[in-house]
């Protein structure tokens, strides 16, 4: 028995590869014996593929007996790397011989590595980004390393790129990125002299067609408006940027020339809608109300629903909605504001120290908190310089507190009667018990450890035209326009709950020497982060060192 070992040169192909190579070989001993190994006498194939045979030619005495050879590749495992032969077998005149064709089984594919989440994500500036992570497949290694190449800072506007690069133990590379944009928020608004502005007649020979109202509902919104030509109905009509596709919302005629309805904007696919009204004919709505009245964005359902103005016309985007935030936090006044004096302390300032504390407090247990200011300046603000800065700063409060749970502003109070003292809620006009079950509790329990009376104590709503002061205790919602700047816009232009807390008047100089001078503001402010942190389903940790 003779063993006849196939020798050739290197050569690395996939399994695929050189299908019309042959190698030819003259067994000397039998001259009359030709065989040559079709493909590539060492064979490179990819683990966890399927093993093609390119087979062998063998002529004896001028005739093909190809068909006759045994071929044996039972010793190959395609599953598992290493070096492996299949055998040929040839019967030669009575004798048994042996051609072997040597396999390699390697891996030469790459790990595929997908991401979790969008390739192209918005950041706001000075917020947080959100690694959402990835997922990675090897056609062999059951665990492949993965380096996240590149970094974002929030803290600075700009293009930033993440690359993927997943590694498995061969050396084979996968790669895939993300770009992160970070950015201001964009915020539309004209330029205006006063704290509001309404249209408060309708001139339907001003503009030929215009919004009149607009309110969040639990949906969508809900529009009021006219149109210069009149017509027996009137429909609204959303057309998808990208795709053409349309979305009519029949109206209901109010009187003449002037209609209402509601848009569930809850079922629409996400995208950037351009908005028309209709009625004998069709035009591009228009929201000349300006100001601090026309909507902007806010969370309904499970959409992040933004509007913009651009030249006063309608448009519409539509995203899913995420939580950036668990708690925003807005400092009262900084910077040439200071707010409350007693001549001791700038109310400013100790707004800016409670706060700090209580970020530091949240973020010890976990939460992501976002704040209006870090320092002593009025911080971020949007909107037109026109705006008086307790608006601008109310719309940050608004447009970040879209995506968070919570939102509150801290204050401390001063009053022209130094007896006076007691802490105080402030919320909004719109909201009912059933809105204020954790200002509620916190309202009890600021009463219970303050061992003050009811006339010291208010959870209380403030109507901006005439300043009247609603007790919400009795659950009451009131029909009146919301007063203070931090939760009236936020809750009409992004349908925000913000809570302002007044816990001391400063001008009460034994209530303040008690309060914060013997440091009890932070007993106080801890009731207040146990209460959040509870509302949030979250673990209370009492431990407080590192944020004193």
């Amino acid at each position: 028995m003779k063993k006849i070992v196939y020798i050739s040169t290197f050569v690395i192909v996939l399994l695929i590869s050189f299908l019309s190579v042959t190698y030819s070989y003259e067994y000397n001993n039998y001259e009359s014996l030709k065989f040559e190994l079709i493909g590539p006498a060492k064979l490179y194939v990819d683990v966890n593929s399927e093993y093609h045979e390119y087979g062998i030619k063998v002529i004896k005495d001028g005739n093909d007996i190809s068909s006759s050879v045994k071929i044996d590749r039972s010793s190959v495992n395609m599953n598992q790397l290493g070096e492996y032969k299949v055998k040929y077998e040839l019967d030669v005149d009575g004798n048994k011989e042996y051609i072997y064709r040597d396999i390699f089984v390697v891996d030469i594919s790459s790990p595929k590595i997908e991401l979790k989440g969008d390739s192209l994500i918005y950041v706001l500036l000075g917020g947080s980004y959100i690694e959402e992570g990835y997922t990675v497949n090897d056609n062999y290694d059951t665990s492949v390393e993965v380096d996240i190449i590149g970094g974002v800072n929030t803290n600075k506007e700009g293009k930033y790129q993440l690359e993927y690069r997943a590694t498995d133990d061969s050396g084979n590379v996968g790669t895939v990125t993300r770009k992160v944009i970070v950015k201001k928020p964009e915020v539309t608004l004209a330029d205006i002299s006063g704290n509001r502005f309404t249209i408060s007649s309708y001139d339907i020979n001003n503009y030929p067609n215009t919004i009149t109202l607009n309110n969040w509902t639990s949906n969508g919104v809900y529009y009021e408006g006219y149109m210069k030509d009149k017509a027996s109905s009137y429909k609204i009509k959303l057309k998808n940027k990208d795709n053409s596709l349309e979305y009519i919302y029949n109206m209901v005629l109010k009187k003449n020339n002037y209609y209402m309805g509601n848009l569930d904007l809850t079922l629409l696919p996400n995208g950037d809608y351009l908005v028309y009204i209709i009625g004998n004919k069709e035009e591009k709505l228009l929201n000349k109300l300006g100001g601090l009245t026309r909507l902007l964005r806010a969370k309904v359902g499970n959409k992040l629903v933004s509007f913009s103005y651009d030249n006063d016309y309608v448009n519409i985007s539509i995203s899913d909605f995420k939580y950036e935030y668990d708690i925003v936090i807005d400092p009262g006044h900084g910077g040439s504001d200071n707010g409350a004096s007693n001549g001791i302390v700038l109310e400013k300032n100790m707004n800016l120290k409670q706060s700090l504390y209580e970020k530091c407090r949240y973020e010890s247990m976990g939460y992501k908190v976002y704040m209006t200011r870090y320092d002593d300046t009025y911080g971020e603000m949007l909107g037109s310089n026109s705006l008086d800065i307790l608006q601008r700063r109310s719309l940050v409060m608004g447009y970040y507190g879209a995506l968070a749970r919570v939102a509150y502003s801290n204050h401390h109070n001063a009053s022209v009667n130094s007896g006076a003292h007691g802490f105080e809620i402030l919320v909004s006009n719109k909201l009912s018990f059933s809105d204020l079950t954790l200002e509620l509790s916190l309202y009890n329990k600021y009463k219970k450890y303050y061992n003050i009376g009811n006339s010291s104590t208010r959870l209380y709503s403030r109507d901006y035209n005439s300043g009247s002061i609603f007790n919400k205790l009795n659950g009451n919602i009131y029909s009146n326009t919301d007063y203070y700047a931090i939760i009236r816009i936020p809750m009409e232009l992004f349908n925000v709950k913000t809570v302002i807390y007044e816990p001391i008047y400063i001008s009460n100089s034994n209530d303040f020497s008690w309060y914060w001078l013997n440091k009890k503001w932070v007993d106080v402010t801890e009731i207040k982060i146990k209460e959040y942190v509870n509302y949030l389903g979250g673990t209370y940790n009492s431990d407080n060192s590192m944020c004193l």
